[in-house]
């Protein structure tokens, strides 16, 4: 991101500068506690909302999400390019910029993967029209319900039989490289075959980010194969766990009021299809809250579609879980359960789209939802079970900020349980109250009112007040891990071990305008927010509760492979790790 110009220079740069003294000069900054704050002067306001941060050098607005540190501040206030504000910061410090060509925009630096990308799809797409086993994916598709003009809106192509169909086209050095870090091809060091497809005898869809550039592809069996769908690996332009299959071609399709939530790209498909021109679809991964918070973005009204099996049920609460944290007040979001042995693509084919826009309106709102899976095994004439109710709510309850929402469920739970939450101890005063929100800017992300709960986002916090507590960690292998926010706290890892003395405003400036930048500036911006703590204690917490996770995940992966593969190999390991993980419960309990 920042070219050829070294890291070190760019933090020592910023380690020199006084944010607050340079924003101060051009708006006026006011002492609030141990931060300073103002209107902020990246959209209209009047009531301040923009906090700046001496001690970590950042700033954060309340309202409309705009963050940064001194370099992106100079970037967006004075419309200068990097290479410009680098230089304005330098020269009054007596600093020279190391001899270096303007450095790329982030487009240039992606330029490579997307015109890879590009090429790949146009290859599909002509395979789709021209290759001689041609039929076989035209027939799939038209079983499927799917016309030539779906076909055609969703860019669907087709990766014919064989293992080199793409590997050996003609084509420069820069778009075979591109197509290898992209994992379309795959290295064959094995064999005088220098690479080989990755995708092969499957329908080909396009996976478009939301300037409609193809990020990645994903590719559906013919057959019964498995892997039924497989996606093009992660990369620096794709990233799973915040991208959603369709969410470009529901824009492109006009205005939508609501969006809803299916499993698969053919569900996706199927829905346009039949003129329901709103769905979308997660990538192989659960929902998550930054799924939930982009979508929210464009519309109050989600609605997630599930299979009435047990684990249809059991992904609809993962979505509950994901949701709680960044629900507000006039959002609405609805849990639709299909007919058992239904998907979204079956169901409106043979019921039709008036029926399934029927059946969206009777989607179960959030809150029913949660009462009735939360009550489900209770009897609620009995104290207990209403107490067992109230200490499961509880603390989802805990994770919501939506005043008159939040309001409302405890007045239905007190309702039911005869629960009344006490009143606050009026002596309690929050240590640094958050400013009042004011409408969110169209290009940015609007911020959460409350800080995450998540293990991850804990840890990151903490990072991110002092990145040399990364030192302090001590983690099991998170690949895999079934957590929030893992891979941006990988990434973040990462970064510090290759910049172990990289400060908070560099860290933040590093990925200043991407995803993972507007992640880590609402996590950082939630420290505004919080009390001072001891933070190698909570380092110390945090790393057991990582290693808990760890030996679960791993225990229950191990009972899967029992049940398919009985050993006493496994069994042992299996026992040796259930010890291991009591005592790692006991030590949290210290």
């Amino acid at each position: 991101m920042t070219g050829r110009i070294a890291q070190s220079f760019i933090d020592r740069v910023l380690d020199r500068t006084d944010l607050v003294d340079l924003i101060d000069r051009r708006v006026k900054l006011k002492r609030s506690g141990k931060n300073y704050s103002a209107c902020c002067p990246f959209h209209q306001e009047k009531t301040p909302s923009f906090t700046v941060s001496r001690e970590k050098q950042f700033y954060y607005c309340f309202g409309c999400g705009a963050s940064g540190n001194a370099l992106s501040f100079l970037m967006d206030y004075e419309h200068q390019g990097f290479i410009d504000a680098l230089k304005q910061l330098a020269s009054p410090l007596g600093l020279d910029l190391p001899d270096t060509a303007e450095t790329p925009t982030a487009r240039e630096d992606h330029a490579p993967l997307l015109a890879a990308l590009e090429f790949a799809n146009r290859s599909f797409k002509l395979q789709l029209r021209h290759h001689p086993q041609k039929q076989r994916a035209i027939a799939y598709l038209k079983q499927r319900g799917i016309t030539g003009d779906i076909a055609r809106e969703f860019s669907l192509g087709y990766a014919p039989p064989g293992w080199d169909h793409l590997a050996k086209q003609a084509m420069p050095p820069e778009l075979r490289q591109g197509l290898l870090t992209t994992g379309l091809l795959i290295e064959r060091k094995d064999s005088g075959q220098a690479c080989y497809d990755a995708m092969r005898d499957r329908i080909i869809f396009p996976i478009r980010d939301f300037r409609g550039r193809i990020i990645g592809l994903g590719g559906r069996v013919l057959n019964d194969d498995k892997p039924k769908y497989l996606n093009s690996p992660e990369s620096i332009i794709f990233h799973k766990g915040r991208e959603l299959y369709g969410l470009y071609e529901a824009k492109q399709a006009g205005k939508i009021k609501q969006l809803v939530v299916v499993e698969g790209y053919m569900d996706v498909i199927a829905l346009a299809q039949h003129g329901l021109r709103f769905a979308v679809a997660t990538l192989g991964t659960a929902t998550s809250t930054t799924h939930i918070e982009r979508m929210f973005r464009l519309v109050d009204h989600l609605i997630f579609c599930f299979d009435g099996d047990e684990a249809g049920r059991r992904a609809a609460w993962k979505a509950v879980n994901a949701c709680l944290p960044v629900i507000t007040d006039g959002k609405r979001l609805g849990f639709m359960f299909l007919p058992e042995g239904d998907d979204p693509d079956s169901l409106v084919r043979r019921e039709g789209a008036a029926a399934f826009a029927e059946r969206m309106q009777q989607a179960e709102g959030l809150a029913d939802f949660m009462f009735r899976h939360q009550s489900a095994d209770l009897n609620l004439e009995s104290l207990e079970d209403k107490a067992v109710l109230a200490q499961r709510l509880r603390p989802l309850m805990d994770q919501i900020s939506a005043g008159i929402y939040l309001d409302l469920l405890r007045q239905r739970l007190a309702s039911i349980t005869g629960l009344h939450e006490a009143p606050a101890n009026p002596t309690e005063q929050p240590a640094s109250p958050a400013p009042r929100t004011a409408t969110p800017h169209p290009f940015k992300r609007r911020p959460p009112t409350r800080a995450s709960t998540s293990l991850c986002d804990k840890a990151l916090r903490l990072l991110l007040q002092n990145t040399q507590l990364a030192t302090e960690l001590d983690l099991p292998d998170l690949k895999d891990l079934p957590l929030e926010h893992v891979d941006l706290l990988q990434a973040v890892l990462d970064l510090i071990a290759q910049h172990p003395h990289i400060s908070t405003a560099g860290m933040l400036g590093f990925w200043h305008g991407t995803d993972i930048g507007a992640d880590l500036a609402i996590l950082a911006a939630t420290e505004f927010l919080l009390p001072e703590h001891d933070s190698h204690q909570e380092i110390a917490d945090i790393s057991n509760r990582f290693h808990v996770v760890y030996l679960e995940h791993r225990i229950d992966m191990l009972t899967t492979e029992l049940t398919q593969n009985p050993s006493m190999q496994l069994l042992s390991e299996q026992v040796i790790l259930h010890q291991e993980l009591e005592n790692r419960r006991r030590q949290g309990h210290h």
